[in-house]
């Protein structure tokens, strides 16, 4: 049988037609150059997203999944007298829909789950699905400080080392609780996360120690790909706290 080597790419055309959502239009080039660093890091684990929608993000995500590898959406999806802030509303049947008209080869590898997530614990999240640690992280539930606080503490305590969390909506206008809720996060309960990219509403996150590392293949990679723009003034280095970061504007 032979083998996708781009089946994000291969994944693209469906998802972006059919699959309604928000996602920067560029934000899939850079999920291929994730899955490519953890393939060539042997990073292994499950991909995670919190406030699914209808899944645009994340059946992007698990089309660049490993046969292994869980995919577990998280949403409130019909229960939507408890999204307090109205930033999404998920259809279970809508998702599933999805799965059997686009995914179906994916059906044995994805879970979805209606919850809210400030009720979840990451002992909770492992016992319920089995999983013992994601790779691949999206935070995109509730818009609230609260909730992103809470959120963006399930994903650091299941992030395998070098794994990648996706914070949806950092500093974009619409939202600026998100933004502050990341900070107030990073300030009382960050132990182990840094911040390496700020990417069309996105800020990518990966595990302390090996933020170093990322920085430089992901460099790397984008020399690679974006060679006659990687040198422009839309891309800079950028601090937040004591970390570098790469930000395209």
């Amino acid at each position: 049988m032979e083998v996708d080597n781009d089946p994000v790419g291969t994944a693209l055309k469906d998802v972006w037609n059919n699959i309604n959502g928000w996602v920067g239009h560029r934000v899939p080039h850079i999920l291929k150059l994730i899955r490519e660093i953890h393939l060539e890091n042997n990073v292994l684990g499950d991909i995670v997203e919190i406030g699914v929608h209808h899944g645009k993000l994340f059946f992007l995500m698990a089309a660049g999944s490993r046969p292994e590898e869980k995919c577990i959406a998280i949403d409130l999806f019909d229960d939507q007298e408890k999204n307090l802030d109205h930033s999404g509303k998920g259809s279970l049947s809508t998702f599933n829909q999805h799965i059997e008209n686009y995914f179906p080869h994916l059906k044995r590898q994805i879970a979805a789950v209606s919850a809210d997530s400030m009720s979840l614990t990451p002992a909770n999240i492992r016992q319920r699905l089995d999983s013992s640690g994601a790779r691949l992280f999206s935070v995109d539930g509730g818009h609230t400080v609260k909730h992103v606080i809470n959120d963006m503490a399930l994903a650091q305590e299941l992030l395998v080392p070098g794994g990648v969390i996706l914070l949806d909506d950092f500093l974009g206008p619409h939202w600026p609780s998100v933004s502050e809720g990341f900070f107030e996060y990073m300030r009382i309960a960050n132990r182990r996360l840094a911040p390496f990219l700020i990417f069309q509403n996105k800020l990518f996150l990966t595990t302390y120690s090996e933020h170093p590392q990322m920085m430089i293949q992901l460099k790397k990679l984008l020399q690679r790909d974006l060679v006659l723009e990687i040198n422009t003034p839309k891309w800079r280095h950028a601090e937040i706290g004591e970390h570098t970061v790469l930000c395209f504007g």
